[in-house]
């Protein structure tokens, strides 16, 4: 009995550690409207999506997540276009999960 409490724990961790919590991700940059924040992430997220490579864990693309964005494509195209991640930036209007 003992035995299967410790799997039933063990399992209930493991799926916990598996959710999914997509965190906000605020960006600035000097002189920038909000406007021009949404224009600019869009063009990366557009770049990113166009660029990508699928990238598999197991059969199944990125975490089930057919959404999410290949970070080293995303980060850099807001980099280049002047962005930084600050918590006081402009958040999205949306969210999009990124791959590691």
């Amino acid at each position: 009995m003992r035995i299967s409490a410790v799997v039933f724990a063990f399992a209930a961790l493991m799926l916990a550690a598996c959710t999914e919590d997509v965190p906000t991700v605020k960006w600035s940059k000097p002189g920038a409207s909000y406007d021009q924040f949404v224009q600019d992430r869009d063009t990366c997220v557009s770049q990113a999506r166009e660029e990508s490579q699928p990238f598999y864990v197991g059969g199944a693309r990125y975490a089930g997540r057919p959404d999410a964005l290949d970070s080293g494509l995303f980060l850099p195209c807001m980099a280049a276009r002047g962005y930084r991640q600050d918590p006081q930036g402009f958040a999205a209007p949306d969210t999009i999960p990124l791959s590691p």
